[in-house]
């Protein structure tokens, strides 16, 4: 078996589909108007998908590039090959090799699949009680593509959340949404598996989208709430300091640090946070906060500041530096320390700027 990051390029550009934006009397059909949440008319055969997700190595499952994905493991099976997030906004794409042993999966992605040929395709698998933060797939190479999820495991906790209404996806149904809205995951206390596929317009999918359920789901403030946060989006952040890469599960053997844990490395410290004379270092491996080291909605110490702490607080970070433990105190400073404009706002008892989803 192969990890996600050992993908070959295979003859998958049949016809010349994969790269091409299919015609535009098809694209401006009506019917590929994106809307949260619509239920395709495809029949799953879910004995043979479900067998063979459960074949599938633990080696093979890696982290998500996104930190958005707090509570996720990633198998990519189709997408591009630089071992980075633009490997899911290229029309160069390769297939993972693992698809070898899972033929019903292959199909699934096939020209020959219900939806057409795939563009990109992932698993996501969630840890039990973890979150999707909210975010939207705002990027354009995904305006052209409809965002499709098949669920491999689920339960009735589990929804899949949209502008703050929710949707629980059974094993055995096939879904679409609009991705380019906010939207955000919750997790019930096993794990949650989903399939998810993009494909652009094409004639296969144009009949479905023609076919499809509209189902609005159901209003729920209090998700939404949870995935945005203590508080909600609505109040000041933390100021976060970097870019951090979560560790595999084998780095994280090797540095004796628990799997579910926060070990990530630092690859990159914002000017902001360099401005601050802010005591870590890039290459730093942060292992905790406050000797906190696993939280089922923090994906990384960053995540945990963000998330459980308030701007004000002093905390500690715990990261292995050349494999000694060094501890590193910050008083934390709000997301709008640089915006004078936005604290004078906040002051004033306005709302504080909507968080971008990027760091300093």
């Amino acid at each position: 078996m192969v990890s996600q990051s050992q993908r070959v390029e295979t003859a998958n550009e049949q016809n010349g589909q994969i790269g091409e934006v299919a015609n535009s009397n098809i694209a401006n059909d009506p019917a590929f108007k994106k809307r949260s949440f619509l239920k395709l008319p495809v029949e799953i055969d879910v004995k043979r998908l479900v067998d063979e997700y459960n074949s599938i190595p633990e080696e093979a499952w890696g982290t998500s590039f996104w930190d958005a994905h707090c509570s996720i493991d990633v198998l990519t099976l189709r997408a591009g090959t630089n071992g980075d997030d633009t490997d899911y906004i290229t029309d160069n794409v390769s297939d993972n090799p693992i698809l070898k042993d899972y033929p019903y999966i292959s199909w699934l992605l096939s020209e020959d699949s219900p939806f057409g040929r795939s563009l990109y395709v992932v698993m996501f698998r969630m840890r039990p009680n973890g979150i999707t933060r909210i975010h939207p797939d705002n990027h354009e190479a995904w305006e052209t593509t409809h965002r499709i999820h098949i669920p491999l495991t689920t339960n009735d906790g589990a929804f899949l959340l949209s502008e703050g209404r929710a949707k629980h996806i059974p094993v055995g149904e096939v879904w679409t949404f609009d991705n380019q809205s906010l939207h955000s995951v919750v997790n019930g206390d096993t794990m949650r598996c989903h399939m998810v596929i993009d494909v652009r317009p094409n004639p296969k999918l144009q009949a479905l989208m023609r076919d499809a359920v509209f189902d609005p789901g159901e209003d729920s403030p209090d998700l939404w709430e949870k995935t945005g946060g203590p508080g909600t989006l609505d109040r000041v952040l933390p100021l976060v300091y970097g870019w951090a890469r979560p560790l595999s599960a084998k780095e994280k053997r090797e540095k004796g640090l628990p799997i579910e844990g926060f070990g990530s490395m630092i690859t990159d410290l914002g000017k902001r946070a360099k401005l601050l004379g802010t005591p870590l270092q890039e290459g730093d491996i942060m292992t905790d906060v406050n000797g906190v080291d696993t939280n089922p909605v923090a994906r990384t110490a960053f995540d945990q500041i963000e998330l459980e702490h308030l701007p004000g607080e002093t905390v500690t970070i715990g990261v292995l530096r050349d494999d000694k433990r060094v501890e590193c105190k910050i008083k934390l400073k709000p997301s709008n320390y640089f915006d004078p404009i936005d604290r004078v706002r906040v002051a004033l008892g306005g709302k504080p700027k909507k968080p971008d989803m990027t760091y300093i």
